[in-house]
């Protein structure tokens, strides 16, 4: 029988979310083209419960660092806890200095409490709230993954492409083999981005823990892979 596709507005609390994974790793990120490797970067991921002003906050900050210091870059997000409702995006990147956003639910605006801002006066209307793609490892990870699972979300890139509805898909399994001869057991997540970016991601099934994304953009091979200790 066919699933029926799940709808996930924001400020719905996520039912996993005693499961979100708290702490510090580290991925490597490439892409290629025609065989030669691009971009290569590793990142660190941060992601902690705080407290400022007497509320608490789902904190999640990225920095990667790649061999081109243009490349180089970090952001700091924060979300209400459960719901992954966002709250504010601070961006600094070498090329474009610090892109700093706060979401409310009928937009997206400059968030001129931070200094030096470069997007003072940003304006993004939203027709309904959205989640933040920035997040979309963190977010996936607190999906009811099972075989056949499908949910639509609405997500936007903070200054990036407009808001929109995705389309999730747990399309199956698979048992991966890592070094040392041991095996996980993944969940494999499918999306393609609107028909644009066909991409899959790995969860392990017992605590939904991403391992790797690998997606193609045109002619681009997009690869992120975690690092295990």
């Amino acid at each position: 029988m066919a699933q029926k596709t799940d709808t996930i507005t924001v400020g719905t609390p996520f039912e996993r979310y005693a499961q979100m994974e708290f702490g510090t790793y580290q991925m490597v990120t490439y892409t290629k083209m025609n065989g030669k490797t691009l971009f290569p970067s590793l990142k660190t991921i941060t992601t902690k419960e705080i407290n400022l002003s007497g509320k608490t906050y789902l904190s999640v900050k990225h920095r990667w660092v790649s061999g081109d210091s243009k490349m180089d870059g970090t952001f700091e997000y924060l979300c209400e806890p459960e719901t992954l409702r966002p709250v504010q995006h601070i961006r600094k990147t070498t090329k474009k200095g610090i892109e700093a956003f706060s979401f409310l639910p009928e937009k997206v605006i400059s968030l001129d409490t931070v200094k030096e801002n470069a997007l003072a006066g940003f304006n993004v209307p939203l027709e309904v709230p959205t989640y933040n793609w920035e997040i979309d490892i963190e977010t996936y990870s607190l999906l009811p993954m099972k075989e056949g699972y499908k949910v639509v979300m609405n997500f936007y890139h903070p200054g990036g492409s407009p808001p929109g509805y995705c389309l999730l898909e747990v399309e199956g399994s698979e048992v991966l083999s890592l070094p040392g001869g041991s095996q996980m057991d993944c969940w494999v997540l499918y999306t393609d981005y609107g028909g644009r970016q066909p991409t899959r991601f790995w969860y392990t099934k017992n605590t939904q823990q991403f391992i790797k994304m690998e997606g193609v953009f045109h002619q681009m091979e997009i690869y992120k892979y975690r690092l295990m200790h």
